[in-house]
């Protein structure tokens, strides 16, 4: 009876996962100065426009980084040790970046202003792969039980649209690393079924806004995802389909320095801003489906997936008819071969 222990785990998986989010959605930050520090001069408005930026596109590079299936295209384990397989792959969120020239202040409290939203895929190329451990245990046509350690390194390209732009501020690739436990191994007549874990990273960033002769700078940009996923897929000769739900808790922490120039007292100064300690944490759920070709020892899967909405993230400022921590749809290409 031991071993229908694992069944019933991934039935409460999927309770847990698919349930409504409890977490809290939220942007902290530390004390905003403003230099030089003349009679008038306040940084309310400048750091209020970099932290509602920062809330705009910490959820939305997440879902790039998060994706849909741990490894797309696959719902069980690999089937015991030694086995090994490598995936490209090159996910995309359909997401949204500033689109209007918007001028910033350091005089009197903070203005809301629309920044406007252009639509711009958020691409998010990386490398994974799993190494089977253990194959599991019998349990009539299947094993259950199996566990996969899983590795990866995404890459982050750098982006450029209208007054944004995003760039790496040292190498472009961070590692990532995660654990597959199967509840079904796929065989003839049985799906494979497992939960996953993947803690992804990107490489430290640099992204800034500018207007007119002014400029917000969003400053050594970390950003971690720990995705939760239970996966189930089945293969029919050349196809195959695979789907799953998961959960996804996105960390992003920052610091803003702003160069802003204004007239203050009849005389043209240049203030410099900054805002330490920006931080925002959210957790949100997400689906997907799959679907893949075998291409002789080569497979190419096609994914397409759903991340809901989040807690609201309060701003000030507006996107548009856009808001911090909406839904987004992203979908994701694959290649993979096993050893």
């Amino acid at each position: 009876m031991r071993s229908l222990r694992y069944p019933i785990a991934a039935v409460a998986a999927v309770a847990v996962i698919a349930g409504p989010g409890t977490a809290s959605a939220q942007t902290t930050a530390g004390a905003c100065t403003v230099t030089p520090a003349v009679a008038g001069a306040s940084g309310a408005d400048v750091c209020q426009k970099g932290r509602d930026l920062f809330s705009l596109l910490v959820p939305q590079i997440g879902v790039a980084l998060s994706g849909g299936n741990t490894i797309v295209g696959e719902g069980g384990t690999l089937g015991g040790w030694g086995k090994r397989m490598l995936q490209l792959r090159l996910s995309a969120v359909d997401g949204r970046v500033p689109a209007n020239d918007v001028p910033v202040r350091v005089t009197g409290p903070a203005v809301a202003s629309d920044f406007g939203a252009s639509r711009v895929p958020v691409p998010m190329p990386s490398i994974d792969a799993a190494v089977g451990l253990f194959k599991g245990m019998p349990f009539g046509l299947t094993n259950v039980g199996g566990v996969d350690v899983l590795l990866g390194a995404t890459y982050l390209p750098a982006i450029q649209a209208s007054d944004f732009e995003l760039t790496p501020t040292g190498s472009n690739l961070a590692f990532s690393y995660g654990v597959r436990v199967g509840a079904l191994q796929e065989s003839s007549l049985v799906p494979g079924v497992s939960v996953s874990f993947m803690r992804r990273k990107l490489p430290t960033m640099n992204f800034g806004y500018g207007s007119s002769n002014d400029t917000l700078r969003i400053e050594n940009f970390a950003l971690t995802s720990n995705a939760l996923r239970l996966a189930a897929s089945k293969r029919f000769l050349v196809f195959g389909i695979a789907a799953g739900v998961g959960r996804d808790q996105i960390d992003g922490t920052s610091s803003l320095r702003a160069a802003v120039n204004e007239q203050i007292l009849s005389t043209n100064q240049r203030f410099s801003g900054t805002l330490p300690n920006l931080r925002t944490t959210v957790s949100r759920n997400t689906a997907f489906v799959n679907a893949s070709l075998n291409l002789l020892i080569l497979r190419l899967i096609g994914e397409y997936g759903w991340s809901s909405q989040g807690e609201s993230l309060n701003t000030l400022n507006t996107f548009g008819a856009h808001q911090a921590n909406e839904r987004y749809r992203y979908g994701s290409l694959g290649l993979t071969v096993r050893f």
